[in-house]
């Protein structure tokens, strides 16, 4: 394309931008605002006709919702499968498609009633918002013709200058719709309940309930008429299934959210390949059992047993082996808990991570639990999908209808069943306020971090795998601040050796600039998150136990492979760090880095060139922030584990549902040794980063920032939402309230005083009746 094409492209695009707002600020309802953009569309792109059709998740069909050129009369009465027609055919590719005669196409579908035998050509694009399709834009000429590839482009840049717009348009008709239903009738039809629970995940939405039809498994039967080997086959077909699912569910969450939360599925992994697991379960199959009776025994076996030692940590445990046994029964045909494919809330007592990584959400708008029904993994999986959550008491959940109407708000935990038209309407500008904020994020991707006033903060993604390192382009990472090494280790059956790590670490830092920051962390297991071939022994605390630094320095062959590969793929890379994990004492550190001083003197002998890789500690045991002066002389650079630190520091268990309240970074106890950390690396000129949770939290980032902490490290797809963030807000007063925090009394009085300076969050405290 030429200079002055692109310019007249260009010119293109501002006049249609223009256009659309225009269409916005003078229409008087969404209906006449679709039917204005698409003719507007067919004007400027000088076709026959323009239509814009949508995808109702609900009944899984796409909708003519407004046209220029077909008949207008077929609105709203034009609808096809996915599977149908050419504008299926778009959604289902998520990509344009074109036709120069339409009629020949093997997947063309004829409406006659909208009069359109008498155009030719086809173009659709899909509309798209937070990286879904929703919608098709399609246009018609009367002559055959094949639009050339710069229209295809223009028609998908309309898009997506429209796709917000005309998803504004639809959500306002839904609001209108329902808040136009008098109150009288709604009362009529159930119970107004004002509620206000637990808030787990940020949202609000308006729906109606889907309640989740869960039930423990009937007992299967138990004596096998069949062969042994039968059986065996089953179990063998049931075992192979089951763990392809979980790796597609890797894949899957991998792709959606991040590697971060993808990982905790290894954890289900292990169970399908731990030995024991399925000794026990073969030896019910000979003794005569059916495979289905010998899974659900050995299954509740272990279930049984982890209650009884009544630990919360087997509780999380107990959870995943649940999981994987009644995914094991479901594949050879026990139906243990369904989803209708109604569009709403879901409200259920519990959804395990696997349950709600496999929601569509596109029709899940929102998730009600019992008070007991989350565990943190599930909740990090729905505050990234965007899915709002409160948990309820289990009394208050029992007297929520199927289909009763609700509005709910994951920011507060208010929950109204029934709600009246006043909240209605007040639900209808937050949900407004919500649209206006994902739509503006995405300006944030490509733009540095700076406060208000221009304090640069450095924003980097947390990754687990080569492929996450895509994500720092997608979501504007500055680099990688931990790359958590344990995750490749844990895809494996045994330990990899030094060229396979060489391999992958090499592969990852080919993707990455050499401008940008790359930290390592060493393999970071213990007995709460290993492969079987690692050989940890059960403990009563893993978190507390042989973990870590603390079993490879006296175990040296798996740490010391990991750091000559380190180096070897590093070669004279200046931008690769190493970062020791789960340090407790002056000593470990110093053994380690001589343990990293031999590995490189083994290769420099060997000939080959290293770079000057500088070493840190992650701290995250309280102890050593209490002597952390003791270690500067020792280390390169300080990161932060803000996770680990706020349960050490609390003595809560964030897995545990009754006390996962408890769990507050923003604790001021938490806050009080960030800061002392902070001062001492200052002291002495060390670099420090943050890499947790906490870093990622709205209110979080501006406490650490606040406290002079400008190196963050979090999921890559969260950090548009703190650079908007960081940006509404100046330095100082930054500063201001990390001074209140540190001196607060509670983490609920620190995230109050936050929310107070900002008005107009996302996040703020909205309705409570």
């Amino acid at each position: 394309m030429s200079a002055a094409e692109t310019q007249e492209q260009l010119y293109f695009a501002l006049q249609t931008f223009t256009e659309v707002n225009r269409i916005i600020t003078s229409s008087h309802n969404s209906d006449e605002t679709l039917a204005r953009t698409a003719t507007m569309i067919a004007n400027r792109m000088k076709v026959d006709a323009c239509s814009i059709y949508i995808f109702d998740a609900d009944q899984s069909i796409l909708i003519l919702k407004a046209t220029h050129g077909l008949d207008q009369s077929t609105i709203e009465k034009v609808r096809m499968l996915p599977s149908e027609g050419l504008v299926g055919l778009v959604l289902e590719r998520s990509s344009a498609v074109q036709e120069s005669k339409m009629h020949e196409h093997p997947r063309f579908k004829a409406f006659p009633q909208t009069k359109e035998d008498s155009f030719s050509s086809f173009l659709g694009v899909p509309l798209i918002e937070h990286r879904k399709s929703f919608g098709v834009l399609v246009v018609h000429t009367i002559e055959s013709r094949t639009f050339p590839p710069e229209e295809v482009q223009l028609l998908s840049s309309i898009a997506t200058q429209i796709s917000s717009l005309v998803s504004k348009a639809l959500l306002l008709k839904q609001l209108d719709t329902a808040t136009q239903e008098p109150a009288t009738q709604l009362r009529g039809k159930g119970t107004s309940l004002h509620i206000t629970g637990q808030p787990v995940a940020y949202g609000v939405t308006v729906n109606k309930a889907v309640l989740l039809k869960q039930s423990d498994i009937e007992v299967p039967e138990k004596i096998s008429t069949r062969t042994v080997e039968l059986e065996l086959s089953d179990f063998q077909a049931a075992m192979d299934h089951t763990i392809s699912d979980t790796l597609e569910l890797i894949e899957k969450v991998t792709d959606r959210v991040g590697t971060e939360e993808a990982s905790i599925f290894h954890a289900h992994l292990m169970f399908l390949e731990d030995q024991h697991f399925q000794d026990k379960i073969k030896l019910n199959i000979e003794s005569g059992n059916t495979v289905e009776w010998s899974i659900y025994n050995t299954v509740h076996e272990y279930l049984g047993a982890f209650e009884e030692i009544k630990d919360p940590y087997l509780s999380e445990k107990g959870a995943d082996l649940k999981d994987v046994g009644y995914r094991l029964l479901h594949y050879l045909g026990h139906e243990v808990l369904s989803v209708s494919k109604k569009t709403g809330i879901l409200i259920a007592r519990q959804l395990l991570p696997g349950d709600i990584a496999r929601l569509d959400t596109t029709r899940i708008k929102g998730i009600i639990l019992s008070s007991g029904g989350v565990v943190s993994h599930a909740a990090i999986l729905a505050r990234s999908l965007r899915i709002p959550v409160v948990c309820l008491e289990d009394h208050e959940l029992d007297q929520i209808k199927d289909r009763a109407p609700i509005a709910m708000n994951g920011d507060t935990g208010f929950v109204a069943t029934y709600p009246n038209k006043e909240i209605l309407e007040e639900f209808k500008q937050l949900l407004l306020k919500q649209h206006n904020y994902y739509e503006h994020l995405e300006e944030f991707r490509d733009i540095p971090c700076k406060t208000s006033d221009g304090f640069r903060i450095n924003l980097l993604a947390n990754v687990a795998l080569g492929g996450d390192a895509i994500q720092l382009i997608s979501y504007g990472a500055e680099g990688v601040g931990l790359f958590r090494t344990e995750i490749y280790f844990l895809s494996l059956d045994r330990y990899p050796n030094i060229d396979e790590q060489t391999n992958v670490y090499r592969d990852l830092l080919d993707s990455i600039p050499e401008d940008k920051p790359v930290v390592f962390r060493t393999l970071d297991v213990g007995a709460d998150k290993a492969a079987p071939y690692m050989g940890f022994q059960n403990e009563e605390n893993p978190f507390l136990g042989y973990r870590a630094v603390r079993r490879q320095l006296k175990e040296k062959k798996v740490l010391k492979d990991q750091l000559y590969a380190l180096l070897q793929a590093t070669g004279t890379r200046s931008n690769v760090r190493v970062l020791f994990p789960m340090i407790t004492n002056v000593s470990e550190i110093i053994n380690a880095r001589a343990l990293f001083d031999e590995c490189r003197k083994e290769l420099e002998e060997k000939g080959k060139s290293t770079a000057k890789i500088e070493i840190g500690i992650m701290f995250e045991v309280p102890s050593a922030f209490m002597i952390c002066e003791k270690f500067m002389p020792e280390i390169d650079f300080c990161s932060i584990g803000s996770n680990d630190l706020t349960q050490y520091v609390l003595a809560v268990d964030r897995n545990n549902p009754q006390i996962s309240d408890l769990y507050d970074p923003l604790h001021p106890a938490v806050l009080q040794l960030i800061h002392k950390l902070k001062e001492t690396a200052v002291k002495h000129n060390k670099p420090l980063e943050l890499c947790g949770e906490m870093a990622s939290d709205p209110d979080g980032c501006v406490i650490l920032v606040g406290l002079g902490i400008d190196t963050l490290s979090m999921n890559a797809p969260l950090i548009p939402v703190i650079k908007k963030r960081l940006s509404e807000i100046s330095f100082s007063d930054a500063e201001a309230l990390a001074q209140k925090a540190l001196n607060s009394s509670s983490p609920k009085e620190v995230r109050k005083m936050i929310r107070e300076c900002f008005p107009d969050s996302h996040s703020k405290e909205k309705h409570k009746p």
